[in-house]
């Protein structure tokens, strides 16, 4: 039995940020997720990845991430070796070098490159010193310096693998959602949460032609050169971006609401002095009353739900609307994670000629 078409599609390339590809692309991925899923369910073997080696380097916890990851590679029938950086040098910067603490990204990239096939890197929030930005800069520090592809499992500014699964789910349900209203929505968490997420997901709304909708209160705008590629891609390929500081409003006549919590980045570098976390959170505290309720769906028209998980109960979302709303994506986009991640690993770890 030969590999599918999708087996080294993007031999050795990176996989940082979903807005470095076209919707083609995307598209690409979301057909491989498929074959993947169904063979998943079938019980059809998938061993596209034999020997092949994935490094996975946590700076931050996870359940979805880091079992989606290991149990996707192992499907494909290679290894993913689970890294923490508190057991080894700490790869690190070259500004937060630390003798006998850290190692320098540069050396650690260069030398996991001769003993496997591919890194992949979570970091945000504490692990990047609450500087947003600096999670990216990490990441592409790694792809700047390995000769096999890195894969950004979450970081400050970007998570694509969940936004691949989230597009994936909505387009189980909504084939196409070109002119279709898709809301992402601030929801209150009284945790500091990253941008990542909401960014992600609204760029890959516009990259599929949807009426994308930004709610959140005042001062928890997303970074200006994502917000600028955002209405780019939009343009690209004919939706549009509005942004509201109302969330009933929003939400209304929507066929998709994705309501997430995150931070306000005023109170941290680079567009403060300082890391001011009380300050945020103190910030945040104001807004309690944006939250998900099945009446707030009902009112709305029910739309589908969606959040990345895990979802704050009780502060983000009720648990009746998790437990109960019939049109919840929730666990739909928790199970894509597996199938499109083995599908981007299949694409750029595989080989057409081996």
């Amino acid at each position: 039995m030969g590999k599918p078409w999708y087996v080294g599609y993007f031999e050795g390339k990176s996989w940082l940020m979903n807005v470095a590809f076209t919707q083609d692309d995307i598209r690409k991925v979301i057909d491989a997720a498929k074959d993947l899923k169904y063979k998943f369910k079938a019980k059809v073997p998938t061993p596209y990845l034999v020997g092949k080696t994935l490094f996975m380097l946590f700076y931050n916890r996870s359940l979805r991430t880091r079992n989606s990851f290991e149990a996707g590679m192992f499907q494909l029938g290679g290894h993913a070796h689970f890294l923490s950086p508190q057991d080894v040098y700490t790869p690190t910067l070259p500004e937060d070098m630390i003798p006998y603490k850290t190692e320098a990204i540069s050396d650690v990239a260069r030398v996991l490159s001769r003993y496997g096939d591919a890194i992949a890197i979570r970091i945000y929030g504490d692990a990047a010193k609450w500087i947003i930005g600096r999670g990216h800069r990490v990441v592409e520090e790694f792809a700047k310096w390995s000769a096999i592809p890195v894969l950004n499992m979450e970081d400050d500014l970007y998570h694509p693998f969940q936004a691949l699964a989230d597009i994936m789910a909505v387009l189980e349900v909504i084939p196409n959602i070109k002119g279709k209203k898709f809301v992402v929505s601030y929801a209150y968490s009284g945790g500091l949460k990253p941008l990542a997420v909401p960014q992600s997901v609204a760029a890959i709304a516009a990259m599929f032609g949807a009426e994308v909708v930004i709610a959140h209160p005042p001062g928890f705008e997303f970074v200006d050169d994502i917000m600028n590629k955002i209405r780019e891609l939009s343009d690209t390929y004919g939706g549009s971006v509005t942004v509201t500081h109302n969330m009933k409003e929003a939400f209304e006549g929507a066929a998709v609401v994705y309501p997430k919590a995150w931070s306000p980045k005023g109170f941290f570098p680079p567009y403060s002095s300082a890391v001011n976390k009380d300050g945020a959170k103190e910030y945040q505290n104001k807004f309690k009353d944006w939250i998900v309720t099945m009446e707030l769906l009902e009112a709305s028209g029910k739309p589908y739900y969606m959040h990345c998980g895990p979802a704050d109960r009780g502060q983000e979302v009720t648990d009746e609307v998790l437990d109960k709303y019939e049109k919840s994506l929730y666990f739909n986009e928790a199970e894509n994670r597996l199938h499109v991640q083995k599908a981007v690993m299949a694409m750029v770890m595989g080989s057409k000629y081996e």
